[in-house]
């Protein structure tokens, strides 16, 4: 059992960049607490990728509490055999004029599940508030499962929410035409697989990035 906290707090006009990259045996149960509060003007944006583990429950939180705060929360989740990725993000608007983007990138194989589980909770308050949130899911096989559970509260008549929700399969006819251009299947799909997660990872840092493309 892997079961850890990381808090952050963001002042006002901070700026704080939280980048993890976990890959654990299959033989872990990652049970994560990862939260943040974030002052008047401030901005905290998380970037995670997260493989490895039997069973992950990963929900990082922002606490948007002061005015104008912000916070960009960008994540990349593979499920392979044996595992079951269940990850997300939780926003939550307190002050005024404050905005989220939600980016989340799932990859299943092996007839295994990955899940984005996300709340938004727009409180009376937080007039002017805004949030985007995208999850895109990539299914590597016929038998393998993904699951988006959107948990969005609005408190107020000012705010605007956007969510936006894909799932599929690699398309057959993208690796038909890289394949008719010289490449073997694997290095068509590893092609199509790094353009899929490349939001995720070009906001990493090098050695995590280089890291990240290495395992997935």
């Amino acid at each position: 059992l892997h079961a850890w906290g990381v808090e952050v707090y963001v002042g006002n006009r901070a700026k704080m960049r939280y980048s993890s990259v976990e890959n654990r045996s299959t033989n872990t149960y990652n049970l994560n607490t990862k939260r943040a509060t974030v002052a008047e003007d401030g901005f905290m944006e998380r970037v995670n990728g997260n493989l490895g583990s039997c069973t992950t429950m990963l929900y990082p939180c922002s606490i948007l509490r002061g005015d104008r705060s912000r916070t960009d929360m960008l994540g990349i989740a593979v499920a392979g055999a044996d595992q079951n990725q269940d990850t997300g993000s939780k926003v939550i608007h307190i002050g005024k004029d404050t905005s989220s983007t939600i980016i989340s990138k799932s990859i299943s194989k092996d007839g295994w599940i990955a899940t984005y589980r996300g709340i938004v909770d727009i409180k009376t308050s937080a007039t002017g508030a805004t949030n985007a949130t995208e999850c895109d899911a990539l299914l590597m096989d016929d038998q393998s499962i993904s699951t988006t559970i959107p948990h969005i509260h609005v408190g107020n008549g000012s705010a605007i929410v956007a969510h936006e929700a894909s799932a599929g399969k690699v398309d057959e006819t993208m690796l038909f035409y890289l394949q008719s251009r010289g490449l073997e299947e694997a290095q068509a799909m590893t092609m199509i697989v790094n353009g899929f997660i490349s939001p995720v990872v070009k906001k990493l840092p090098l050695e995590y990035a280089w890291e990240l493309n290495r395992l997935i």
